[in-house]
């Protein structure tokens, strides 16, 4: 992933070169020229976290603790979202549409969704993430991840299922229980 620092964002900032008002995302940081080649995300670290002046509002691949925590400081807004190689490019070349919602889905979403691609002449989707990892990254809203509000309260952004501990001793009872049977039988024959 190409790193950014917060010092240099802001030095992009007050030269003009990036608008703090409108939404920043990764085409406009690679058109601004602050990040040189297209690699497979932006991580946003928080080197110069002092700096930064005034709130913005940020899409990034990952971003580091400091760097969420100096930015909502300052009154802004960040989101982490899951981008390829590919889809930077095509968010680049126009072909694609940055958005910090996951595709809806559902059979009553399609037409929808269908109509609001053919008016922008858009042609291809920011794709979600595929990996258990890069999912549960996503899931956590101390990444601030643009999944993180499909999580239900007291849920873990983890995709482990855990049997709740009450429920798993009801079933070692039964089991043992279940054992002391069967060998009872066994002494009657």
């Amino acid at each position: 992933m190409s790193e950014v620092n917060l010092d240099k964002l802001q030095d992009w900032i007050d030269a003009g070169r990036i608008d703090p008002t409108q939404q920043i995302t990764p085409k406009e940081l690679i058109q601004s020229n602050l990040i040189g080649s297209i690699k497979d995300g932006i991580k946003l670290l928080g080197r110069g976290a002092e700096v930064l002046k005034q709130p913005i509002d940020i899409i990034v691949s990952r971003a580091s603790s400091s760097a969420i925590e100096a930015i909502e400081k300052a009154g802004g807004k960040i989101v982490t979202r899951y981008y390829t190689k590919q889809s930077i490019k095509r968010l680049v070349q126009g072909k694609s549409m940055n958005t910090d919602l996951p595709l809806p889905y559902g059979a009553e979403h399609v037409q929808p969704v269908l109509e609001q691609v053919r008016k922008a002449g858009f042609f291809y989707r920011l794709p979600d993430p595929t990996s258990r990892w890069d999912v549960e990254y996503y899931r956590d809203p101390a990444h601030r991840g643009y999944l993180s509000h499909k999580l239900q309260p007291g849920e873990s952004p983890s995709l482990f299922f855990r049997v709740p501990p009450s429920k798993l001793k009801k079933k070692v009872k039964k089991a043992a229980s279940k054992k002391k049977e069967d060998t009872k039988l066994w002494e009657k024959l």
